[in-house]
């Protein structure tokens, strides 16, 4: 039997659900894996589904030095414990810690190394200095990784660009289960808009709100779900028509994808996000930036509309012109394109293949 351990620095948003997917193994091959994970201690109800006497915990107040250092050591008692056969690093802040504890415990243990950076650091919005060293460091780790999962061709081919060997990456879209709900019948008014995900500036929720504000139409409802989670505070001004919910449950989510007529995603960038992708498995037409990888998901004027990066008078111009009819038929060809390219099934055999494949 081979143990994999999960491990991630935080798991709020999209990254859980890839974890809690991925937390599945092939069909044929269940009896062949035992998982193991290690995450925040506040954040630990994200992996419901997940027995508890699988998940380890540390204690992380924020992403400050105090929660980085617990976050190395507790990696430390679990991997000399649990003894993994694999060690899969989720997201950037795990995928630098991680490795280094990995090299530090090599005397000891030496598990296979997977990361998925879930988006590398060098694609954010910063300085070119700051991409750089980025950049530095992951092509200096990569010498310690045995496989890195990219979840776009635009990730894989920008990673390229600023050093990261191809050999050692491997594309894996993000996949979904198929759902079988059925929309609700359309009501002529209002338009419901729906935005899922953390309030930091990466998810762009500034974009949204400045670019609502602007549109003028009071036919327009929006809501809101999440919070902050790598910034301190983030504003929710109170606005006509805008409604804000804190994290809810996967079923609640559901439902509200069933009851909008459109999502935004007006993100700056992304690894692959698994916001739209839920939407559009139920028929949920997007609205997206043409950020990252984004458009490899969202083709315009067929599963959607994709408007400029951080451009709010674009979206707001967009918010302005669409009407229930046309979004409806977004979402039915959306829905078509999740089934035939981003299935959960695909996305769990070619995990675990990666898991099985020979170390370097």
């Amino acid at each position: 039997m081979k143990k994999i351990l999960h491990v991630a620095e935080t798991i709020k948003g999209g990254v859980a659900t890839v974890i809690r997917t991925i937390s599945a193994s092939p069909e044929d091959e269940q009896a062949n894996y035992e998982l193991v994970y290690l995450v925040p201690q506040d954040q630990e109800k994200e992996l419901h589904g997940i027995a508890p006497q699988q998940i380890r915990t540390f204690e992380r107040t924020g992403r400050n030095v105090p929660s980085l250092l617990r976050f190395a050591w507790r990696l430390m008692q679990v991997m000399l414990k649990e003894k993994p056969d694999v060690v899969h690093l989720h997201s950037t802040f795990s995928g630098v810690i991680g490795r280094c504890v990995c090299v530090l415990l090599r005397p000891w243990r030496k598990p296979k190394i997977v990361y998925c950076p879930h988006a590398f650091s060098f694609l954010m919005e910063s300085s070119p200095i700051k991409q750089k060293v980025y950049a530095w460091i992951e092509r200096v780790l990569q010498k310690v990784t045995d496989t890195i999962i990219c979840v776009s061709q635009y990730e894989l081919d920008k990673a390229a660009a600023f050093g990261i060997e191809r050999k050692r990456m491997r594309l894996i879209y993000n996949g979904i289960h198929p759902k079988d709900e059925e929309r609700k019948a359309e009501d002529p008014q209002p338009i419901h808009l729906l935005f899922v995900g953390r309030l930091d500036y990466q998810k762009g929720f500034d974009v949204l709100l400045k670019a609502y504000a602007k549109t003028g139409r009071n036919d327009l409802k929006l809501t809101v779900v999440g919070s902050a989670v790598n910034e301190a505070t983030v504003e929710c001004p109170p606005m006509d028509g805008v409604q804000y919910l804190p994290w809810v449950t996967p079923a609640e989510v559901n439902a509200l994808y069933q009851q909008a007529d459109a999502l935004i995603v007006p993100s700056r960038w992304e690894g692959f996000a698994m916001v739209p992708l839920e939407g559009m498995a139920l028929g949920l037409p997007v609205i997206a930036s043409d950020c990252t990888s984004l458009p490899e998901l969202v083709t315009h004027g067929v599963s959607g509309y994709v408007f400029p990066t951080g451009d709010h008078h674009a979206l707001a111009d967009r918010l302005k012109q669409i009407q229930k009819p046309a979004l409806s038929a977004l979402g039915i060809e959306g829905r078509r394109i999740v089934r035939e390219r981003f299935s959960a099934a695909l996305m769990i055999r070619q995990t675990y293949d990666v898991y099985s494949a020979p170390s370097y």
